[in-house]
């Protein structure tokens, strides 16, 4: 691993406010950035369609994507790189080596959240390292930071992320897990009447054990711990709204199925209002 921040740039507004993001994360890290535009041109074609004036607006780009990264970060260091190859493809591959991985998207239209979110999905499913997807206008938010649980790796991965990413902003942390009762019941129409108050202490065990040891690695840390009734994606897009930053881990695995990514990390990617986080346990 490099240790590098790598942002994807096409000249857009959003890739403005992903570049701002990715500068602010490779400062917090110590890290370089290097910012990336890919042509997603053919090879064998690249001589017909690039000439004098293409290269030198995209140097112009770059050039601009650099200002807006070293603006309030003059010690930064900033590369910029150009790959023929598509965007998802030229990040992706370039996440074998980096730290972090930042993507822009838009959302101003209902196809405009689809096809950026494509892309996003795309990369964050994708990637072997962490990936964050910032959206194209970012309020002043709350200083909190919140993950969501659910007893599996990646979430166990979600939370050292998100505790790091607060500790390092001096900022809350806002751990939830989302329960919802037995599917198989529910599509009965029938639940015994203890079973939800089991249900929920077993679930409280689930979020006890997320955050154990958070105290001990991190003391000054504030840590809220939300246990709530409700689909998981539905309440992490709500307690998200107001937060700096929401942390989820992928549910990818290897192979193929590291294509695909779970139902609520997708919804984060394509729904969030602000940036996601999506981290995968090795």
């Amino acid at each position: 691993m490099s240790g590098e921040v790598v942002v994807g740039v096409a000249g857009t507004p959003s890739s403005e406010q992903a570049v701002r993001w990715a500068a602010d994360a490779a400062q917090a890290r110590g890290a370089a950035l290097v910012v990336v535009h890919a042509l997603g041109l053919p090879v064998s074609g690249f001589e017909s369609v690039w000439d004098d004036a293409v290269g030198a607006g995209v140097q112009r780009m770059l050039a601009h994507e650099v200002e807006v990264a070293t603006q309030g970060h003059p010690g930064l260091t900033v590369r910029t790189e150009i790959d023929l190859e598509t965007p998802g493809r030229a990040l992706t591959r370039r996440s074998g080596s980096a730290r972090l991985l930042v993507v822009g998207t838009r959302r101003t239209t209902t196809a405009h959240r689809v096809y950026s979110g494509s892309f996003a999905y795309q990369v964050v499913a994708g990637s072997h390292c962490p990936v964050a997807v910032v959206p194209p206008s970012l309020r002043v938010p709350e200083n909190r930071v919140v993950v969501g649980v659910d007893g599996s790796r990646d979430s166990v991965a979600a939370v050292a992320a998100a505790a790091q990413e607060a500790d390092r902003a001096g900022a809350g942390l806002q751990v939830v897990h989302a329960w919802q009762e037995p599917a198989v019941l529910a599509s009965v129409g029938w639940v015994p009447p203890e079973l939800p108050s089991a249900v929920q202490d077993e679930e409280r065990v689930v979020l006890g054990e997320a955050t154990a040891g958070l105290g001990e690695m991190y003391p000054d840390l504030e840590v809220e711990r939300t246990l709530v009734q409700a689909d998981p994606a539905a309440a992490l897009l709500a307690t998200c709204a107001t937060a700096r930053l929401v942390v989820v881990g992928s549910h990818g695995r290897g192979g193929v199925a590291r294509m695909l990514l779970g139902s609520v990390s997708h919804a984060l990617v394509l729904h969030s209002p602000c940036p996601v986080l999506v981290v995968r346990s090795h």
